[in-house]
């Protein structure tokens, strides 16, 4: 027969067992919340420009272009003076973050103060851990606080940061302006006074409660739209951005490209293949990546000092397959595209037709990718294949006009990135 004290034994064991599994389904009840929670409201990437350094062989210097459409070429060196820069964000949210990289600097750049504004609004100061004067270290990134700003997708964003020391800019330009001393809180007005400046600011992130997945445009020049008409709708990247954001609000579109890049070798800054991680796949909120990239691991053998890097359809496949493999390893969608006509170009040789032609007739038949971009049947001369339809060149028969920027974007089937 059991005791009182046996009994209140059990009664005592019973109440801390059912106290237990209270405690437990309440810590999984808050789990799931703050999962929950977190899920709502999250960053993702409004708008991205990578960084450079010159690796690679050096191809022999060429004077500036007085008529490059991208304006003059501004100082690499700047001390005591502000830059100012408007981008174009493609997403909405209720905050932004400013992600700056000195990622290939070898000493530290000082930054004396950053601000930023919307169109027709006063700036706002931009902190780091609170502090508007920071030291960014060689090889480092650094990331803002957040600053509480509404934005809409395709609102224009002003950033103006101050060098109070003397700073080298790093490789990649962008069009600024340039001011003496401190002017981070003048309000200013974009005008004709714009110049090519190197660009610390790697990123602008927005904080959103949007379903917004953010797809990364990865590749060489013609992903950075050099020939867009400044001030225009941009390349085909920033057009696809505005058409997608016209259709729903599910998808931020941003640019990775950099002007004279390959995906295999060095030269314009790091390969695709070097850069893949930093540039695209740590992109805040990236679902899919689109590639369009190898036309100069093509073309550029044709001049004197890559003439040692040829490389075959075979390599170029390769390259493609890595980016695949580590893109699906991170679950991200990749999509890849054909690579466009260059028949009349500089480095363009009957060779370096051939293997465009097989790397594209597999781009179309591989089943390893998430999806194809055909654009090279978009923009060709339908009777020259190999040459860009006359409408679509911007005259140096390689890189789009506007219209054919436009015609790329449009050329983009809607869900690619499903």
């Amino acid at each position: 027969m059991r005791t009182r004290l046996e009994d209140r034994s059990n009664v005592v064991l019973l109440t801390r067992k059912a106290f237990g599994c209270c405690v437990v389904a309440g810590l999984i009840c808050a789990v799931l919340a703050g999962g929950s929670a977190t899920a709502q409201s999250r960053w993702v990437s409004g708008w991205t420009f990578v960084p450079t350094t010159n690796l690679g062989p050096s191809a022999p210097s060429s004077p500036p272009n007085p008529n490059d459409i991208r304006g003059p070429v501004g100082p690499a060196v700047v001390m005591n003076q502000t830059l100012t820069q408007t981008v174009r964000v493609t997403a909405s949210g209720s905050a932004l973050r400013f992600r700056l990289s000195n990622r290939y600097g070898t000493t530290p750049v000082v930054i004396g103060a950053m601000t930023v504004s919307l169109s027709g609004s006063p700036p706002v100061s931009v902190t780091f851990d609170g502090q508007s004067v920071i030291s960014i270290p060689g090889g480092a990134p650094r990331l803002s606080d957040p600053v509480a700003l509404t934005v809409n997708a395709l609102d224009d964003v002003t950033v103006s940061t101050f060098y109070p020391d003397e700073t080298r800019l790093p490789a990649h330009r962008l069009r600024q302006a340039i001011s003496e001393a401190d002017t981070t809180f003048r309000v200013r007005q974009a005008g004709s006074d714009l110049a090519r400046f190197g660009v610390l600011l790697q990123g602008v992130d927005v904080q959103t409660d949007r379903p917004t997945g953010v797809i990364v445009t990865f590749g060489d020049s013609i992903t950075e739209g050099v020939t867009a008409t400044p001030g225009g709708p941009g390349g085909w990247p920033e057009r696809l951005g505005s058409r997608l954001w016209g259709e729903s609000d599910r998808w931020s579109v941003v640019n990775a490209g950099i002007a004279g890049n390959r995906l295999l070798r060095r030269g314009s800054g790091p390969s695709g293949l070097e850069r893949l991680d930093a540039d695209a796949l740590a992109v805040p909120g990236i679902r899919c990546l689109i590639v369009l990239e190898g036309i100069n691991d093509i073309g550029r053998p044709m001049q004197a000092a890559y003439a040692h890097e040829t490389i075959t359809a075979r390599d170029l496949i390769a390259g493609y397959r890595q980016v695949i493999a580590r893109g699906h390893a991170s679950g991200i969608r990749v999509v890849l595209a054909t690579l466009l006509p260059f028949e009349g170009a500089d480095y363009f040789s009957d060779g370096g037709e051939a293997t465009r032609q097989q790397v594209n007739a597999w781009i179309r038949t591989t089943g390893e990718a998430d999806g194809v971009i055909d654009f090279d049947m978009a923009t060709r001369d339908p009777a020259r294949p190999s040459s860009l339809l006359a409408a679509y060149d911007s005259g140096d028969r390689l890189h789009p006009s506007d219209a054919g920027y436009a015609t790329m974007a449009e050329s983009v089937t809607t869900g690619i990135c499903d």
